[in-house]
């Protein structure tokens, strides 16, 4: 008895166009994917690299204002027992200095000529057993410059002077200072410090006012004061370095 032959199953044509049509649809998607993907994380890195720089400034500023505040200090800490050599090296080779109605005395020569020959006469170097040579530095604003290499400070000095047996006074003022960044250090640029008062101590600002210095004839200044002013219980406000925060 003969075989049926066995019909082999018929496969249907693949249809490669369309096939081919579809994965060529697929393809700029799938980059167009991609590529914002990778626009994405471009984007997010910058904002990182931004947020990183903005972060590294601030750290700095952070660490210059407090190099700053340290200097200010060193300073009051050396005045307070009239270490005037030790000054010295806190302020800028083309500093200057004034105090009071003294007048303007320039470079670190005038720092010296001003603190050791003219405040040294009554309060010597290293001071005397028996004295009193208080200057604490209080209050503190200090303002960077926008080149990171200068600044500005204003703080309040309060001072108590005594002889033993012989006298104390009471005096209180702000300073207006200028710093200046050279190779990697802060220095004191310039120096002005203006009383608000002095006094006796038995006597006190509730009766007594007492007027300022004048410039030194034995050591003149290298400059008349900068402003003409009375002290208490004259008013006078010297001029801020910083703009008002409410303007």
């Amino acid at each position: 008895m003969a075989r049926k032959p066995v019909r082999k199953p018929v496969r249907k044509p693949v249809r490669k166009a369309a096939a081919n049509n579809a994965l060529s649809r697929k393809r700029p998607a799938a980059a167009a994917a991609g590529a914002a993907r990778v626009a994405a994380l471009e984007a997010a890195v910058a904002l990182l690299k931004r947020q990183l720089a903005t972060t590294q400034r601030r750290m700095v500023a952070l660490e210059d204002i407090e190099a700053i505040k340290r200097l200010q200090r060193i300073y009051g800490y050396y005045l307070d027992k009239a270490l005037y050599s030790k000054t010295l090296g806190l302020f800028s080779k083309r500093c200057s200095i004034e105090i009071s109605g003294r007048g303007v005395y320039r470079g670190r020569e005038g720092v010296n000529t001003l603190l050791s020959k003219i405040l040294g006469k009554e309060f010597p170097e290293g001071l005397l057993e028996g004295q009193l040579y208080n200057h604490f530095q209080l209050q503190g604003v200090v303002t960077l410059g926008a080149d990171g290499k200068s600044a500005k400070g204003r703080w309040r000095a309060f001072i108590q002077v005594a002889k033993l047996g012989k006298l104390a006074h009471w005096a209180e003022g702000p300073y207006e200072m200028e710093y200046t960044k050279q190779a990697g250090r802060w220095y004191i640029d310039k120096l002005t410090w203006f009383p608000t008062y002095y006094t006796p101590f038995e006597e006190g600002w509730a009766k007594t006012g007492l007027p300022k210095q004048p410039p030194s004839t034995e050591f003149p200044p290298d400059a008349p004061p900068t402003h003409e002013y009375q002290t208490y219980p004259s008013v006078f406000i010297p001029p801020f370095h910083y703009p008002d925060p409410e303007t």
